[in-house]
């Protein structure tokens, strides 16, 4: 698969991320000819959202938004080492910092993703009191995500030391 492709791939999931982002935090219900589509945040429907007040929904948006900014400078880290695989950039200081700062960031990213909804329910009742229900969940697709960026970070440091060994290598010839 081209190299630019791949950027096309991950541009757009950026893209749709902030969309999805904005329809579940604002009172706006996309459509599709005639069929309306629910866009809700994790542990929020639809009737809840809209019950939510202005500064509720603030809140709930601007907590949420941490994990997505994390995530959108992973993917921007993500595509600046597909630009140096382009310019065959491949085992470079560079480039290994830069799938290190990806992995860590997806890392961090579904760490505060999972973190969210308790921190929201705590914010919610701290502003208006009320309930003190909270919950935290965990699904199998975060648990395989916090695995593989886990394994992206020991490749990183694999990749280093490979890196390392090869410049004292052409010490030695």
């Amino acid at each position: 698969m081209k190299i630019s492709l791949i950027r096309v791939f991950l541009w757009l999931c950026v893209v749709v991320q902030a969309t999805f982002f904005f329809f579940a935090w604002t009172s706006f219900t996309p459509y599709i000819g005639s069929v309306s589509i629910e866009i809700t945040g994790e542990g929020v429907s639809s009737t809840a959202r809209l019950a939510m007040s202005a500064q509720q929904r603030a809140i709930g948006a601007t907590l949420a938004a941490v994990p997505l900014l994390v995530l959108a400078y992973g993917l921007w880290r993500l595509d600046r080492l597909l630009l140096n695989f382009r310019r065959r950039d491949l085992f470079t200081p560079q480039s290994i910092g830069h799938l290190r700062a990806f992995a860590g960031a997806t890392l961090a990213s579904t760490l505060l993703t999972i973190a969210e909804p308790p921190l929201r329910a705590l914010a919610f009742w701290l502003l208006a009191g009320g309930e003190r229900h909270m919950s935290a969940g965990v699904r199998s697709e975060q648990l395989i995500l916090l695995l593989v960026c886990s394994l992206f970070y020991l490749v990183t440091r694999l990749m280093q030391e490979g890196s390392r060994l090869a410049a004292e290598n052409e010490a030695f010839i």
